[in-house]
């Protein structure tokens, strides 16, 4: 079964072109051919882009961002109700006003008040602004710095 697997994934005719076989890719006659094992170089390169990117957003673009007066947002707090919860996390983020009333009964609650939570509650999983110029730096630095890589070896 393995092997049945194994061969269908490898099959020539998804990865190759018409008239290639692997054997063709062998190294041979002053050739060398990537192998697979190539790329396990890329995790650990990956690792640091990450590591490299967080150190960025948090030593660099929060003091940035504070300078320009950008501050992070205090959310209301949804209160701790277990059936508005609940619902909110296995049912929907945006219920219906047959659900708000149901649940209004079930919480003891007023409508008003269940309508207020939910909406207090989908506020909390927004990312602040602070949060989203702090990725938006990261990502233009990242890009920046491909770009001008790429741009000095293109010479």
């Amino acid at each position: 079964m393995f092997d049945t697997l194994y061969e269908w994934f490898w099959w020539e005719r998804i990865w190759l072109p018409v008239n290639l076989t692997w054997a063709d890719l062998e190294d041979r006659e002053g050739r060398v051919y990537a192998k697979a094992s190539h790329l396990y170089v890329t995790v650990p390169y990956s690792f640091a882009f990450l590591l490299i990117r967080y150190l960025f957003e948090r030593w660099i673009a929060t003091p940035i961002a504070v300078s320009v007066g950008i501050k992070q947002r205090v959310h209301l707090k949804a209160g701790d109700n277990p059936i508005l919860e609940h619902y909110y996390i296995t049912q929907c983020r945006n219920p219906a006003q047959k659900d708000i009333d149901g649940l209004s009964k079930k919480s003891s609650l007023s409508v008003r008040q269940v309508e207020r939570w939910f909406r207090r509650r989908r506020s909390q999983d927004l990312p602040g602004v602070l949060k989203k110029f702090r990725e938006a730096a990261g990502g233009l630095s990242s890009t920046v710095g491909v770009h001008r890589r790429n741009s000095s070896t293109v010479r």
